[in-house]
Parts: structure tokens; C-alpha cells; sequence
């Protein structure tokens, strides 16, 4: 190091080494500078040639012809305005208002009204509206009525028939089954379906007399293995009877029955 220093103080400013380093510096700089030239002439071309291709590609669009209408010059202001009204039909139109007020009638020319004195009004005879119309009226004891004819239209009068037969939402107190545990106990789970492994819901509709006794089966649902026994017990429901109008009528009802293997 104590070389070097000795060096530097003998030569001086402007020392061979500081010539070489600002030389290479200087080098590198230019090296760069050229560098970053070259790359932006280059990009420069790039993007023109870039732009140039797309402008290829893009169709042109003919050239839209504009036709120009000639507009009629618009009237002057002169020609639009109101004509002055002249003194003389303002008068006029005032007389013609004049002329449509009512004029009085002259008492020689009225229409005359001739008036009865309560004497004369007295003296008539005849049956008279206060329209002046004559009006006649017939004697009630005159017109003769027949009763037979009258006893006749009463006795074609048809009546209404009561209906036989109701359904749950037509009657006031439905049926109500009372000893429906002891038929399902009745029943046997038929021998096939029991093979098989079936089980299933049966509903069928029963018919209840007014006594409360089934009178008759009406449709089923359900699988078809279990309707006859269905048929068979179901019979032997009974129920209470269903009252409409407090009278006891003919109900359908619906019974579901379950089977079920243990």
C-alpha cells in the first residue's frame, strides 16, 4: 500500500490507472448506450410492422355516400305575422253577439192558458189522473177466480226428493265404527301372502245403515291377496248411525286396514 501511494504522489493528477479506469468506463457506457439504441430502433420496427399487419387484415369499409337535401329557405318573420283587425268586424262580431240574447215575447202573441175555477173541477163526472188521462177501474167484486185451477198448479208442484244416500261431508254427525279392535282381531293374513312376504294397506268403503250395520261393500285399494279377507270381516263393523237434520241416514264410509307379517 505504501507503494501505491508513493506512485500516486509521484505522478501526480492524471495517474495511468485513473486514464485506464475512466477509459473502460467509458467503453462500457457506449457499450450500453448502443445496446439501447439497437433495442429501440428494433422494437420501433417491430411494433410498425405489427400495426401494419393488422391494418392488412381489417377490411375497409366503403366509403358512405351523404346525400345533402336542399331545405326551402324558411319565410321571414314578416310573412307569419297576424294580420291587423280592422275596426269594422270587431262590430260586427258584436252585433252577432247581441242577437243571441233572448227577446221578451209580447203578451198579444203568449200562449194562452186557459184555468177551470174550482166549480167547474166540481162538476166532473169522470175518473181522472192528475195527468188529465181517464183511467178505469175495474170492480174487484166483478173478477171471478177459480180455485179449482189454483188447486190444480199446487198439486203439479213437484217436490224436491230427499237423497237416500249421503257421504261423510254431506251428513252433520258422521258415523263413528266401535268395534273396529275386535274385527281386526278376526282377521286371518291370508296364506300366500304370508309365503311370499307381503305386506300392505287394504281401505275399503262400507255402506252404514241408519242402524249403524254395514249394508253392503263398496270399492277397495291395496294389494289384491287381502281383499277377500277384507270383504269377509268387514261386515261385521259396526258403527253409530249418521244423523242429517238430526234424522239417522245412509253414510259411506272409508276403513283402512294394515297387515303386517310378525
Amino acid at each position: 500500500m505504501n507503494d501505491n501511494i508513493i506512485l500516486i504522489n509521484n505522478d501526480g493528477y492524471g495517474a495511468p490507472e485513473l486514464k485506464k479506469l475512466a477509459q473502460g468506463f467509458t467503453m462500457k457506457g457506449f457499450i450500453v448506450a448502443v445496446t439501447i439504441h439497437i433495442a429501440l430502433v428494433a422494437s420501433y420496427m417491430i411494433f410498425a410492422y405489427l400495426n401494419e399487419a393488422k391494418a392488412k387484415e381489417i377490411p375497409k369499409n366503403p366509403r358512405e355516400v351523404i346525400r345533402v337535401v336542399e331545405i326551402e329557405t324558411p319565410p321571414s318573420i314578416d310573412e307569419n305575422e297576424i294580420p291587423p283587425v280592422k275596426q269594422d268586424e270587431i262590430v260586427q262580431k258584436v252585433k252577432d253577439l247581441s242577437s243571441l240574447q233572448p227577446l221578451p215575447v209580447r203578451k198579444d202573441i203568449a200562449d194562452d192558458v186557459v184555468l177551470k175555477t174550482q166549480d167547474q173541477l166540481d162538476n166532473i163526472t169522470g175518473t181522472v189522473s192528475r195527468d188529465g188521462d181517464s183511467i178505469v177501474i175495474a170492480n174487484i167484486t166483478d173478477i171471478k177466480i177459480d180455485n179449482n185451477v189454483i188447486a190444480d198448479k199446487i198439486d203439479n208442484t213437484t217436490e224436491v226428493p230427499v237423497k237416500d244416500v249421503y257421504t261423510l261431508s254431506e251428513v252433520d254427525v258422521i258415523p263413528e265404527c266401535i268395534n273396529l279392535p275386535q274385527v281386526k282381531a278376526m282377521m286371518t293374513y291370508p296364506a300366500l301372502a304370508q309365503e311370499i312376504g307381503l305386506e300392505g294397506k287394504v281401505t275399503v268403503k262400507v255402506l252404514v245403515g241408519a242402524d249403524g250395520n254395514v249394508v253392503k261393500i263398496g270399492s277397495l285399494s291395496g294389494p289384491d291377496l287381502f281383499y277377500d279377507e277384507v270383504k269377509d270381516k268387514a261386515m261385521n263393523l259396526n258403527f253409530t248411525p249418521g244423523l242429517q237434520s238430526n234424522k239417522p241416514v245412509k253414510v259411506w264410509v272409508t276403513v283402512p286396514f294394515s297387515f303386517k307379517l310378525k
